[in-house]
């Protein structure tokens, strides 16, 4: 689908109908057709577009060093997407997102729109947007990419806390599954934010995004941002690694547990059939002619089996 804005005298984004003059041109899950229109009008490379097809698609940066006059240039992205699994776990995945400047006209292109993008077309607060400044268009998407990698972060940080808490109630299945998905979720994020980083500094050595001091200020904030990402996914690594180990050693220490507990109760049955043997002999026993034999045994398997399990209680192993 083919969506054309502009913004107005007052700063909000708003609907144009004719895509061909439209300052902010933002294709979502585009079709052949849309792709090949595009591509003819602004006359670019296909692949700046089919790239977001490709959910293996790596970041890139082609001509941004280039005026918008003598070349269209392109910054391909990665985002974070939050989707649900088979196992209705939450999993964090990345996804491509084209930002193409040409002549007069931004092009954005993804397979799924990214909040931010439709933040910005609604005009939501604390999304503003200028489509008429295509540099600080560009910084403004990067900003809000590298924000909502710290954003789905803390939401990884906070399900990893929930995880420590349950590790001392439960370790069954389910638990494990949802640490496989962060663990995941963390690796899509750390090749992402790799893959963008360059980017970002490329950024800071070309002259139209670094012409003036309010733009510099905040390209050097966009890259701060991704740079403390890059932290935050170091941190949250070393955290579910010592999940992990410690997940382990705990099923193993409960699977050692319930074995003593299993030992200890064979050995306090055992000891009514030893009895019960040696008695059911066709010898001469203590008891065998004493009027209540039977009961006095029983009572003999009891305390013997209270005094075992008294020992076995004070070894630990019950």
């Amino acid at each position: 689908m083919i969506q054309s804005y502009y913004t107005t005298n007052q700063g909000k984004i708003t609907h144009d109908i004719d895509f061909t003059h439209a300052e902010w041109l933002h294709l979502s899950d585009p079709t052949d057709d849309e792709i090949d229109k595009v591509v003819h009008h602004f006359g670019f490379p296909r692949d700046y577009l089919t790239g977001v097809l490709d959910p293996d698609e790596v970041s890139r940066y082609e001509n941004l060093e280039m005026e918008e006059r003598e070349s269209s240039s392109l910054a391909m992205f990665l985002y974070p997407l939050k989707v649900t699994n088979g196992l209705s776990d939450s999993e964090y995945v990345t996804r491509p997102l084209a930002v193409i400047l040409t002549a007069h006209t931004i092009i954005t292109a993804t397979v799924q729109t990214p909040d931010f993008i439709s933040n910005m077309i609604t005009n939501k607060p604390n999304y503003p947007s200028d489509s008429s400044d295509q540099e600080r268009f560009l910084l403004d998407i990067a900003w809000h990419i590298s924000s909502d990698y710290i954003f789905y972060l803390k939401e990884i940080n906070s399900k990893i806390e929930r995880l420590e808490d349950n590790l001392t109630k439960t370790t069954n299945n389910r638990q494990l599954f949802s640490l496989m998905a962060l663990q995941k979720s963390l690796v899509y994020f750390d090749s992402a934010i790799d893959s963008n980083h360059p980017i970002f500094k490329h950024l800071k050595n070309i002259e139209r995004f670094n012409q003036n001091k309010k733009s510099l200020s905040f390209l050097h904030d966009v890259v701060v941002e991704n740079q403390q990402a890059e932290a935050m996914i170091r941190q949250s690594n070393r955290m579910l690694e010592q999940i992990s180990a410690i997940f382990s050693s705990v099923i193993s220490n409960n699977l050692n547990n319930i074995m003593k507990v299993l030992t200890s109760i064979t050995i306090v049955l055992t000891i009514p059939n030893i009895i019960g043997a040696i008695w059911g002999m066709n010898v001469s026993l203590p008891f065998e002619n004493t009027p209540g034999a039977f009961w006095i045994l029983n009572l003999i398997i009891i305390v013997i089996c209270i005094l075992t399990v008294w020992i076995l209680r004070k070894k630990d192993y019950f």
